[in-house]
C-alpha cells in the first residue's frame, strides 16, 4: 500500500506535536507534509519571560525539524480547503492534495483596547522594555495588567505581574503599585481552589493588588471594573490580547472564525479533516491543550493509515508552569472526580517543559540537552474532569468563573 498522504497546516505546537506523533505511531505508513508560512518553530509561551531575562523562546528551523521526521515542508499558508477535491489551496497559488488533513493554523491575537500596550509575546519581544525602564527609573509609579473579558487562558498576565514585581524590587524600588485585573472569581480559577490559594499568596507576597470578577473597560488611565462601578487608575496598562479565528474558507467555523471540531478533533461535517490548537472552537487556548488535540487527531489518522493503534477522544488535561522569576509553580487540574486542583514547586509532569506535550515535551528536552530525540512518547499523562466538547467546556468554565 502507498503511504497515506497527510498534510499538516501550521508550524506551531499542535503541528509539530502531530508530526512527531504520526511518525511514531504510523512510521512509514504516512507521508508527511508541513505547510507553514513561518520558517521557524517557536515555543511562544516562553516569550513572557524574555523581557525579564528568565527564559528564551528559541527559534528552531522548521525545515530542519521536518528533515528529522522525513517530512516535506511547503513555505505557504492554507487559504482555502477544497474538501470535495481533497485539496488545499495555498497562498503561493499552488494546490496540495491530501488523504488526511490536519489544520493547526493558530489564532490571530488582536488588541482588546485602544491606547494601551497589548502583550504580543514573540510578535513584539521588546514591547515591555520601555515600560520596565520607566518603572526602574521612576518615570512611572503604577502599572496594571489586564485580562480582557472572554480570555480563558489568563496565566500570562500573572507571569507578567509577578516578573515585573520581582524586577522592580530587585532594583530597590518599593513605591511602584502593581495591579492585576481579571474576570476570574479566584486567581487562576481554571486550576481549582487548591491551586488558586497558593497563587493568591504569591501575589500578596509580591505586593500585587488583585481585582477579581472585573469585566474591564479602559478609558485613558482609568480601568472600569464592570457592574460594581468601581475603577482602578494606572499610569501604564498592559493587556492580554483577544484571539480571532483563522476563518479558513471551506471549513465549518463559528461566528468568530474558529474551526468547529468534535471530541476526536475532527472537523464537523467534513471528511478526512481534523483540527487542533488555538484556531479551534475549544475555549481554552493553551499549548498543552493544543498538543492533546493533535494527539487525538494523530491516533485517528494513524489508524486510518493501518497502524495498530486504538483511536482515543480528546481528553483535556490542564497543566501550567507559572513563571515567577524565582521558583516556578506547577499547576494541574486534579484527576476526574476531584475538582480541587493541584499546585507544587515540584514538577507535576515529566519532562517539566512549559508546554507538556506527550511527544513535544520529550523531544524539546532531548534537543535542548543536545541529545537525540526519544523514539516514542515518555511524558506522563493524567485524566482530568474537563469536557472535550466545546459547548460543555464553556459551561464548565463558566461554573469556574472564567467565561460569563
Amino acid at each position: 500500500m502507498s503511504p497515506l498522504n497527510v498534510v499538516i497546516a501550521g508550524g506551531g505546537v499542535a503541528a509539530v506535536e502531530a508530526a512527531l506523533a504520526l511518525r511514531d505511531m504510523a512510521a512509514e505508513r504516512v507521508a508527511l507534509t508541513l505547510v507553514s508560512p513561518r520558517p521557524d518553530f517557536v515555543m511562544t509561551p516562553l516569550s513572557v519571560g524574555e523581557p525579564f531575562g528568565v527564559t528564551h523562546a528559541k527559534h528552531r528551523s522548521l525545515p530542519s525539524i521536518a528533515q528529522q521526521l522525513g517530512a516535506e515542508v511547503v513555505a505557504a499558508a492554507v487559504q482555502r480547503v477544497d474538501a470535495d477535491a481533497h485539496e488545499v489551496v495555498l497562498s503561493d497559488g499552488g494546490r496540495r492534495a491530501y488523504d488526511a488533513l490536519l489544520l493547526a493554523p493558530g489564532a490571530r491575537p488582536v488588541a482588546a483596547y485602544g491606547h494601551v500596550l497589548t502583550f504580543q509575546g514573540e510578535h513584539d519581544p521588546t514591547a515591555l522594555a520601555g515600560l520596565l525602564a520607566d518603572l526602574e527609573e521612576g518615570w512611572s509609579k503604577s502599572v496594571a495588567f489586564v485580562v480582557p473579558p472572554g480570555v480563558a487562558w489568563t496565566l500570562p498576565a500573572y507571569e507578567l505581574a509577578l516578573l515585573t514585581a520581582r524586577d522592580v524590587r530587585a532594583m530597590g524600588i518599593e513605591d511602584v503599585r502593581i495591579t492585576l485585573v481579571t474576570p476570574e472569581r479566584a486567581p487562576l480559577a481554571l486550576f481549582g481552589a487548591a491551586a488558586s490559594e497558593p497563587v493568591a499568596a504569591l501575589l500578596a507576597a509580591a505586593g500585587i493588588a488583585v481585582e477579581l470578577g472585573a469585566d474591564a473597560e479602559i478609558t485613558g488611565g482609568v480601568i472600569g471594573l464592570g457592574a460594581s462601578g468601581r475603577t482602578v487608575t494606572a499610569e501604564r496598562i498592559v493587556a492580554l490580547p483577544v484571539l480571532q479565528g483563522p476563518r479558513i474558507p471551506g471549513v465549518p467555523r463559528d461566528a468568530d472564525g474558529f474551526i468547529r471540531i468534535d471530541d476526536h478533533a475532527r472537523v464537523v461535517d467534513v471528511d478526512d479533516v481534523w483540527a487542533a490548537g488555538d484556531g479551534t472552537t475549544y475555549p481554552v487556548k493553551q499549548g498543552g491543550i493544543a498538543t492533546q488535540q493533535a494527539d487525538a487527531a494523530a491516533t485517528q489518522i494513524a489508524a486510518r493509515a493501518g497502524a495498530d493503534v486504538a483511536p482515543e477522544p480528546f481528553r483535556p488535561v490542564l497543566r501550567g508552569r507559572l513563571l515567577t522569576g524565582e521558583t516556578a509553580r506547577y499547576l494541574r487540574r486534579a484527576a476526574a472526580g476531584d475538582g480541587e486542583g493541584e499546585a507544587s514547586i515540584e514538577p507535576l509532569w515529566w519532562p517539566p517543559t512549559k508546554v507538556a506535550g506527550r511527544y513535544l515535551g520529550p523531544w524539546l528536552r532531548a534537543h535542548d540537552a543536545g541529545g537525540e530525540p526519544p523514539p516514542a512518547a515518555t511524558a506522563l499523562d493524567v485524566d482530568v474532569a474537563l469536557p472535550a466538547d466545546s459547548a460543555e467546556a464553556a459551561t464548565t468554565l463558566d461554573t469556574l468563573g472564567r467565561i460569563r
